[in-house]
């Protein structure tokens, strides 16, 4: 008869299987470093319910939208936190982004979706297929060919990395497809995402990578090319990234100036685009991330939307299905 691990035996195969994955975990004494420094605290959370709140993104209207891949449709939530209208959809999104005209982009289930400013959706695509050895099939995503771990709207084009792969060992490739979802072209591949997450974000013709596995943010021309890359792992200096895989997720506020979260530890940074920090802008309780086990809470997606102003920062909490608020002090 065969005798069940230990908790002793457990940790330890969990530790040689990823040697990083407890190292800065939620329960570390690194997560409130320089809170009291903090220019925003945590308010009342949003009490929009959903079955599976997966991305953020701040409309050019003031509104918030919110994916629920579960519900397969896209939230959206008034500055009031009010819930006012849904944008239904045939798939469940999980990555989306908003171009300035106010055109909406999103992706998630293998598919690519175009919506216009009201809600009408004008466009879907399916994402390019490739082969795959069965080593790199997803091991809790599902089926589809890649998983859309980042979506990015520029001025020209749409950019899109998609993930294989499990836990550390993801890969994510990046894509650029033209404004209709068209002539998809891969620009640049083997960016390492835990969890096949690899988040991205785009401002002035510079492509930013959340390449969360090297602890560093990467920049790209909008033709692929590597243009450098910031940030390192830490676990006393509050400009570096703590936990195993950050930052998990990025985003610009409408003043230029981009902001990092970091899942595990539920923090939010602020950052020049070249990578000079510029202060902590808070945490989000982070006792309220342990309710997952160590790997899951250290890798969990946290996706943000800043408000315009940066007055309001809006962070996802997967681990409860709800999304948090940080407000400016």
């Amino acid at each position: 008869m065969k005798r069940p691990l230990t908790m002793l035996a457990v940790a330890l195969l969990t530790t040689i299987a990823y040697p990083n994955a407890w190292a800065q975990s939620p329960g570390d004494s690194m997560e409130d470093v320089g809170a009291e420094n903090a220019s925003h605290e945590e308010v009342d959370p949003i009490s929009v319910e959903f079955k599976r709140l997966s991305a953020l993104r701040m409309h050019t209207d003031g509104n918030l939208l919110a994916c629920d891949r579960d519900a397969n449709v896209i939230r959206v939530i008034d500055p009031t936190g009010k819930l006012v209208d849904s944008i239904e959809l045939e798939f469940g999104p999980e990555a989306i982004d908003v171009a300035d005209d106010g055109t909406i982009y999103c992706g998630g289930s293998g598919q690519l979706a175009k919506i216009n400013a009201e809600g009408k959706v004008l466009r879907t695509a399916k994402i390019p297929d490739a082969p795959r050895t069965p080593e790199q099939q997803p091991r809790r995503y599902g089926s589809e060919p890649h998983r859309v771990s980042g979506l990015a709207a520029g001025s020209d084009a749409l950019f899109v990395a998609f993930g294989e792969g499990g836990h550390r060992s993801s890969k994510s490739k990046l894509f650029r497809f033209d404004l209709e979802l068209n002539n998809p072209r891969q620009i640049a591949d083997n960016l390492r995402g835990c969890c096949q997450r690899c988040d991205v974000s785009t401002r002035d013709g510079v492509f930013f990578v959340a390449e969360n596995t090297a602890h560093r943010v990467v920049r790209f021309d909008s033709e692929g090319n590597r243009l450098d890359n910031w940030g390192q792992q830490s676990r006393t200096e509050l400009e570096g990234f703590g936990s195993c895989c950050n930052p998990m997720n990025l985003c610009f506020g409408s003043d230029g100036v981009l902001y990092t979260s970091e899942s595990g530890m539920a923090r939010v940074k602020r950052y020049t685009p070249d990578g000079q920090f510029l202060g902590l802008v808070g945490y989000v309780g982070t006792e309220r991330f342990r309710n997952a086990s160590g790997l899951a809470a250290s890798c969990s997606n946290i996706a943000i939307a800043v408000a315009d102003g940066g007055d309001r920062i809006y962070v996802m909490d997967y681990t409860n299905n709800r999304i948090r608020v940080l407000q400016k002090k």
